[in-house]
């Protein structure tokens, strides 16, 4: 598909390949929503078509805040497009946006935001396969939360969209049906409709939602005691993901396999792995559980209440976060910010095995200069491509002219550092984790910054930083950092102790 839906003018077909796009296909969703050019759209209803579907795959990106102000701002243009028609009772478009509101908040536990969304959308549909859609999210809501629906109603619907090939319905269905089943302990019933689902992913070439099944049959395998046979799959599953969401729920999943045996450290290396991934991809809605989970570890497990609080307080602050955008305060994300404000008010100190908690210079020690800038300017440029903007503002946003901004991604490359994959460079690979997760929180503080800004700012610190490394002896530092020592002059002259 190319990067332009200016040639797709029916407000059907634009509904049809958003809907589909955003649950097959991540790449080519990632191609077309968050990389294409749309400047050239005059029509409001493309407009809030177009808003919706790049909302839709932040969503799917694990992106809470950056897709719910993008379906924010995909409703204010669907009710602009409503009212300047003359508020028409049935209203395609409109309809079609509140459903992928009511798709985003049933998906982060908003239910009752979720239920609001899709029968405001109901009244407003016209198209029937769309209104069918719909029906089926509000019978499986009542399902799940035993309100009314049945598992035989489900097993219609599943039916139903098999016979229509309506295939991402039919698999959404299957998963979702499954689910149910594995709550109500009905296990047999929950591995059929996995295993079912596996294989009509395979052959109706949808990897994107295979991954799901694959990891729901691991947390099946996990609920029936199968701890070897679930560890297996998760461990398959992490050599390939696709979904950006649905790893941090894999690893949390291996979490739980390793706490099963008591594999403490194990269990905690792959939560910080988690959150880590978590925080470089905004996938807010994991963070609360993920620190809850590994605070209550290093509490109650591993007796070290500093590190506990550590986490605790970056869990609080997302809860927090969350709520300030229109998310409850309840479940996992209460919990958190309970057990940061109900910690003992007592001081500690961290345990000798952890050492402090890493400076975000502290990558740099053993490194040359032009080592050191490439990591920190190659973290920068990716952490803007990664935050969901567009693309093409970016130069702009860092005050670069575009020429400058693609030569310095030019050289970057030649460096070996990669911009669309996940094989970084070699010298990435040497990092410590600890040390890595403090340079991209770093960076990310640096994100509002202009690229001039930054750079002076990052190099003024790490110089600083580096300077005590080697007791203020400006010939150590040129001969570290492999630079001449005019240069080491320049650089040390800003700061206060010479």
């Amino acid at each position: 598909m190319k990067n332009s839906l200016i040639k797709i003018p029916q407000t059907n077909e634009w509904l049809g390949f958003i809907s589909r796009l955003g649950l097959v296909s991540i790449e080519e969703a990632r191609k077309v929503f968050l990389s294409g050019d749309y400047s050239q759209l005059t029509d409001l209803g493309q407009k809030a078509l177009y808003t919706a579907g790049r909302g839709k795959t932040l969503s799917l990106e694990g992106n809470l805040i950056g897709s719910k102000l993008t379906l924010d701002e995909a409703q204010s243009l669907a009710e602009t497009r409503n009212a300047e028609n003359g508020f028409p009772a049935k209203d395609e478009v409109l309809a079609y946006v509140l459903y992928e509101r009511g798709v985003f908040f049933e998906k982060f536990g908003e239910v009752f935001n979720g239920l609001s969304l899709f029968r405001s959308a109901k009244r407003l549909l016209e198209t029937k396969s769309l209104e069918l859609i719909v029906d089926y999210q509000l019978s499986a809501l009542q399902l799940d939360n035993e309100t009314g629906g049945s598992v035989q109603k489900s097993l219609n619907w599943i039916h139903f969209f098999e016979q229509n090939d309506m295939q991402v319905m039919q698999l959404i269905a299957m998963r979702r049906l499954a689910k149910y089943h594995r709550q109500k302990e009905a296990y047999q019933e929950a591995d059929s409709l996995l295993t079912r689902g596996i294989d009509f992913g395979i052959v109706f070439n949808y990897p994107y939602i295979v991954e799901q099944f694959k990891n729901s049959y691991g947390y099946l395998m996990f609920s029936t005691g199968q701890n070897q046979e679930a560890r297996d799959i998760f461990l398959q599953l992490l050599g390939g993901l696709e979904n950006k969401y649905l790893k941090p729920t894999v690893l949390e999943n291996l979490t739980l396999t390793h706490c099963r045996d008591i594999e403490y450290d194990a269990a905690i290396e792959y939560l910080i792995e988690a959150i880590d991934h978590s925080q470089k991809y905004d996938i807010l809605s994991r963070i609360p559980d993920e620190c809850l989970f590994i605070g209550d570890l290093y509490r109650e497990k591993l007796h070290q209440p500093d590190l506990a609080t550590h986490y605790y307080n970056i869990g609080a602050q997302v809860s927090l976060d969350m709520a300030e955008h229109g998310f409850s305060l309840k479940g996992e994300r209460l919990n958190v910010v309970q057990r940061l404000e109900n910690r003992p008010k007592v001081g500690y100190s961290l345990p000798d095995k952890f050492s402090p908690r890493p400076e975000p210079f502290a990558f740099a020690i053993g490194k040359t200069w032009k080592e050191i800038n490439d990591l920190f300017q190659f973290h920068l440029i990716r952490n803007h491509l990664e935050s969901g903007n567009n693309i093409s503002d970016l130069p702009g946003k860092l005050g670069l002219k575009a020429s400058t901004y693609y030569a310095i991604k030019r050289r970057l490359n030649q460096h070996g550092y990669d911009f669309e994959g996940d094989n970084i460079s070699k010298s990435l690979h040497s990092l410590r984790k600890r040390d890595l997760i403090a340079l991209r929180a770093y960076v990310n503080s640096c994100t509002e910054l202009t690229w001039s800004q930054a750079n002076q700012r990052f190099e003024k610190g790490i110089i600083e930083y580096l300077f005590k490394q080697v007791g203020y002896q400006k010939t150590k530092l040129a001969e570290k950092l492999d630079v001449s020592y005019p240069t080491v002059l320049q650089k040390t002259k800003s700061l206060k102790r010479l």
